[in-house]
């Protein structure tokens, strides 16, 4: 006789299936292991990636001009480069080729890209990309501002944004230095002190959305850290005003900064840097012996995706 019954194995089978559903339907990563989620899918909670239209090839863009330290190394482009309507570097005009010209005897180089400005538009018109810049910073700020209303809602509050990220090795905290896809809102500022590591979860698509209601910046040698598949092209910090990172930075992502944009020593970006992004802004750019790369330009470095 069979004691152990029909009814017994359904039982049985049926829980080895609800066991079997939730291991392959479970959606976070252990953040120490590490553990797969997946390998694809859409953005994410935090909705689309902005689009960026004919401003994608754009790796800095300024409203009120450039200055570049003449410290070698000099700082260096990969992409195109905007200046409008303050066609000035290191207070030198530019010149009318696609090219910074003198550049006050420091001019920054572009390996691939060129100078757009109104003396020098060789297709799609200024006015055009300077539109594309602004509806991106807005579709990416808070319905209620700062410093104009924007469309991107439903973000995570950060009540401690000034002090994001930690010493190398730390443990993993969510919404301080570990970071999952969504939107996230700093009422103060952004300031990143260490290491901060955006984790996609083991999806390329993942989108991550960092808003500041005053300013984006780094301490000196911060890192921000890609892990489980997230690119620096998904990774977006919008700030209200200016943006400043440290020296020897090393950054992840687009930043569209309101005002101006400031690069100490050594800091380098796998991210557009838009100064001046949003039109009643005023944005002026400063280099000082950096990297800037547009994420995928050919020439970017290795792995700035």
């Amino acid at each position: 006789m069979d004691t152990f019954g029909s009814g017994s194995r359904a039982w049985m089978w049926f829980m080895a299936a609800v066991l079997a559903a939730f291991m392959a339907g479970c959606g976070n990563r252990d953040p120490i292991l590490g553990t797969p989620a997946g390998a694809g899918g859409g953005p994410g909670p935090a909705g689309a990636a902005p689009n960026l239209g004919t401003a994608a090839p754009f790796g800095i863009t300024a409203t009120a001009g450039v200055t570049n330290t003449p410290t070698a190394p000099l700082s260096h482009i990969n992409g195109s480069v905007l200046l409008d309507p303050n066609q000035t570097c290191n207070a030198a005009a530019i010149d009318n080729a696609g090219g910074f010209g003198p550049c006050g005897g420091s001019a920054p180089t572009i390996s691939s890209g060129q100078v757009i400005s109104g003396l020098f538009n060789p297709g799609t018109p200024l006015a055009t990309v300077k539109a594309d810049v602004n509806a991106a910073f807005l579709s990416i700020t808070p319905p209620a501002g700062p410093p104009a209303a924007g469309s991107r809602g439903g973000a995570t509050n950060l009540p401690a944004g000034t002090t994001l990220g930690a010493p190398t090795g730390s443990a993993l905290v969510a919404n301080d230095n570990w970071f999952v896809p969504g939107v996230y809102q700093s009422l103060t500022s952004i300031l990143i002190t260490g290491d901060l590591t955006i984790d996609a979860q083991g999806n390329p698509n993942a989108v991550f959305i960092f808003q500041s209601s005053s300013t984006v910046g780094t301490a000196a040698g911060a890192r921000i850290l890609l892990a489980n598949g997230a690119k620096a092209s998904n990774v977006f910090w919008q700030a209200a005003s200016s943006a400043t990172l440290g020296a020897n930075t090393v950054w992840q992502g687009n930043i569209l900064a309101s005002a101006d944009i400031t690069m100490n020593t050594g800091a380098t970006s796998c991210g557009r840097l838009w100064a001046g992004a949003w039109v009643g802004g005023g944005g002026a750019f400063v280099f000082d012996s950096n990297v800037v790369s547009v994420p995928g330009n050919p020439s970017a470095p290795a792995g700035c995706q």
